[in-house]
């Protein structure tokens, strides 16, 4: 027992020397036997301890506890809060998304009848005509002068899907200052904005009560002269509702078709207009009436368009009461003087005599115009200085005609010979404009060139 108790206490000693000195201490006490297994014990004892000193390192590390085979503690519920983590993660290319289509409400059907066809739209200017001319003003007027200050406008009302009409006074009508709040023939009261004041031909819009726009489509004017009463003029100008694709095609088939019977109708005389004349003498009839104000602030086709409907719903009243400054009038704005000097060299076709009456004539306006047109190229084609400046691409025919037919053509060699490349800088101002427009007519208006 004191055995046990020795090794426990020497188990428990950390030095070297207090092991020496116990050892020596048992010697002395306890006889052989005892002595003997008490160092066999310790000796075994000190080569296990010995085992283990080697081992551990001079500093204590913490015990650790193998639970291998430990059973698994069930776990208690917790609560679980997500943290977002911080490990980086690697950037997708962002991609602009697509923008989604603007949600468009359908329109309601009343919506999609807003647009009369071209028949719809000659049927009811040809019942207003009617209307106008049978049915007095209501107003009490008896003299001249007072026949002269007062227009009616007739526009198709969509609510009713009827006409109706309304009458302003002339200076109301030709001002742009105040838009004019009127009483219609059926009793409804309207609102009249004129866009611009051109004489017969100024487009205006009519709203109703409710801002709803109607449709205008004829304007019954009275043509004076010098303060007296000449003709009451039936005509069909630019207002908004009635310059639509269908009247815009029809107004050039117009035009060309005009170029065709006068050229057919010369030909028949013994005279041939070359295809390329004719070709040049159909944009001019457009030319001849883009308003140079509106084509330096204008959308150029627009303008293009508002003239090729003029055609279409006027027909042989188109630009009938159209004068420049210069004197020129109807649809191929020709001077008098020219028109006399056709008339006597082409005596043998039989061009009107009367100046107005035959401008009015688009038949005879056109041949008028196809004559000086030919008789203008033969003699430019036969000067030198055309022809090199033709060939050497300084001007074209197109240009050389254009510039001839807005001026005097017999000083075009002049400025050819001045100004080389540079000659359309000496031509009249009012003439460069109209090459512009001509140009613009080009780009704008494709045509089918003539080939005999």
């Amino acid at each position: 027992m004191c055995a046990v108790n020795c090794v426990e206490f020497l188990l428990e000693m950390p030095q070297r020397k207090s092991r020496q000195l116990t050892l020596l201490f048992l010697f002395y006490n306890m006889n052989t036997k005892i002595l003997y297994a008490f160092l066999i014990t310790i000796f075994v004892s000190a080569t296990v301890l010995g085992q283990e000193g080697k081992s551990s390192s001079k500093t204590r590390r913490p015990r650790v506890i193998i639970t291998d085979n430990l059973p698994t503690p069930t776990p208690t519920p917790r609560r679980v809060v997500i943290v977002p983590s911080a490990t980086p993660f690697t950037k997708t290319p962002v991609t602009t998304p697509t923008p989604k289509a603007r949600y468009t409400p359908p329109s309601r059907p009343a919506q999609q009848s807003r647009l009369l066809r071209l028949n719809e739209i000659k049927s009811k200017i040809e019942e207003a005509k009617r209307h106008m001319r049978v049915k007095p003003l209501r107003t009490s007027m008896s003299d001249s002068m007072q026949t002269t200050s007062v227009v009616r406008i007739a526009f198709h009302d969509w609510k009713t899907g009827l006409l109706d009409y309304v009458v302003l006074s002339k200076p109301s009508f030709l001002s742009r200052k105040y838009d004019i709040v009127a009483r219609s023939e059926k009793g409804q009261t309207v609102r009249v904005k004129t866009i611009r004041g051109n004489g017969v031909n100024t487009p205006v819009m009519v709203f109703d009560i409710y801002n709803r726009a109607q449709v205008p489509l004829i304007v019954q004017y009275p043509i004076e002269k010098y303060g007296r009463f000449r003709e009451m003029a039936y005509y069909v100008s630019t207002h908004p509702g009635i310059v639509t694709p269908e009247t815009v095609t029809a107004g050039r088939i117009y035009v060309r078709s005009i170029i065709d019977i006068a050229r057919q109708r010369l030909r028949q005389k013994g005279i041939f207009i070359q295809p390329k004349v004719a070709d040049i003498a159909e944009r001019l009839a457009l030319v001849e009436h883009v308003d140079h104000s509106r084509f330096r602030s204008e959308y150029h086709p627009r303008i293009f368009n508002d003239v090729y409907m003029l055609y279409a719903l006027n027909q042989g009243r188109t630009y009938r009461y159209s004068v420049s400054r210069a004197g020129a009038g109807g649809m191929v704005q020709m001077i008098p003087a020219t028109y006399r000097m056709m008339r006597s060299r082409y005596y043998r076709v039989g061009l009107i005599p009367d100046f107005v009456r035959g401008m009015r004539n688009h038949a005879n306006a056109t041949e008028a115009m196809l004559l000086y047109m030919q008789m203008t190229w033969n003699d430019l084609a036969a000067n030198t200085t055309i022809r090199n400046a033709i060939s050497s691409g300084i001007a074209t025919q197109e240009q050389i005609m254009a510039a001839g037919y807005n001026s005097n053509p017999a000083r075009l060699p002049r400025y050819i010979r001045r100004g080389g490349a540079g000659w359309k800088s000496l031509i009249p101002r009012e003439t460069k404009v109209y090459l512009r427009i001509y140009s613009s007519v080009e780009r704008y208006v494709p045509m089918s060139p003539r080939t005999q």
